[in-house]
């Protein structure tokens, strides 16, 4: 289901890089004391968590406590967009997260347009992400280093089972604030409502909201099962985890720090990745003791209904260019 290739070019060169710091390493070298700031929105339980534990661990024994990652999960420093600030400002020095920092990096929350991470790995290795990336140094001073997998999102709600594309409609579904998704769930017919992810289980237990759409590690890691009658396999977005860094930042590292977490994070992206596959069952056990009825979607008939809503408005919310890209790297 996933494939564990390195996505950017950076994270390629990680296994390159990494026999240069083994050697180094090997011989004795010190590395410089590093002190690293790395934020993240989700749970640690979550499989991008899995992966960044492995990360700061990995770091510190390989550099010998040269290293040291203070990690602050589940949102401690402020949701995405007020940690992207941080970030460029440089007091962050890495946020791993599956939110994109621009309309281009949020061009994987499409509903129903990626066929499965393949597809993804394909736009995110092609000329048109590496310009992006340029960019995002020039506008943001962050690079996004690598893109970890991530489970699909999926729809959950109070009132039906969700089945086949007329079974959205009128469905008050909290959905993250991107053009794309928000407005796309809009021409499919639901009635999508924008609401900060940390309401969103107050909101479903009172009724404001009948329904969400969420990767499953998330559905559990918050509980939103508790709150809950229906989760449908909808796999609407397959749009990955970054590793962002600030630029500047980066560039300033010892060389051989850098080689060495471009190595521990490249491994880290194997890690999740098997997360992923890990908490599936345990992620469906959870959901069906808490009395969720789970229930397999036709997600052909989906992908139909979504084509000629997105061949209208996936240029004008993800440019024509990037448009055009991401449906020619589908095969």
């Amino acid at each position: 289901m996933f494939n564990r290739r390195s996505l950017l070019r950076t994270a390629m060169a990680g296994a390159a890089f990494a026999s240069t710091g083994l050697a180094a390493r090997a011989q004795g070298a010190a590395l410089p004391s590093t002190r690293i700031r790395m934020t993240m929105i989700v749970s640690p339980k979550e499989p991008l968590g899995v992966g960044m534990d492995f990360v700061i661990k990995e770091a510190q024994k390989r550099s010998n406590g040269a290293i040291r990652i203070d990690f602050f999960p589940s949102g401690q420093l402020g949701q995405d967009l007020a940690t992207f600030e941080q970030l460029s400002a440089g007091t962050v020095n890495i946020h791993a997260s599956g939110f994109g920092i621009n309309a281009n990096y949020n061009s994987f929350f499409a509903p129903w347009l990626f066929n499965d991470f393949a597809h993804v790995e394909r736009v995110l290795t092609s000329p048109l992400a590496q310009k992006w990336n340029a960019d995002l140094e020039k506008t943001r001073n962050v690079n996004v280093l690598m893109a970890y997998p991530r489970a699909p999102r999926m729809i959950s709600n109070s009132k039906r089972a969700i089945r086949a594309p007329d079974d959205l409609k009128g469905l008050k579904l909290r959905v993250p604030e991107i053009p794309i998704l928000f407005n796309g769930f809009k021409e499919l017919g639901a009635e999508p409502v924008a609401m900060n992810f940390g309401e969103v289980y107050t909101a479903l237990q009172s009724g404001t909201i009948e329904g969400q759409e969420n990767p499953l590690p998330t559905i559990v890691g918050f509980s939103l099962q508790e709150v809950q009658k229906f989760i449908s396999l909808t796999e609407h977005v397959r749009a990955p985890e970054f590793i962002y860094v600030n630029a500047s930042w980066w560039k300033g590292l010892d060389p051989r720090v850098r080689d060495l977490l471009l190595e521990v994070f490249a491994e880290g992206k194997k890690v999740a990745a098997q997360a992923i596959l890990d908490q599936q069952q345990s992620n469906l056990e959870a959901i069906k003791r808490a009395n969720v009825a789970v229930n397999e979607v036709d997600i052909a008939a989906f992908r139909a209904r979504a084509k000629p809503v997105l061949e209208r408005i996936g240029p004008q919310y993800l440019g024509a260019e990037t448009y055009a890209a991401i449906v020619a790297a589908a095969q």
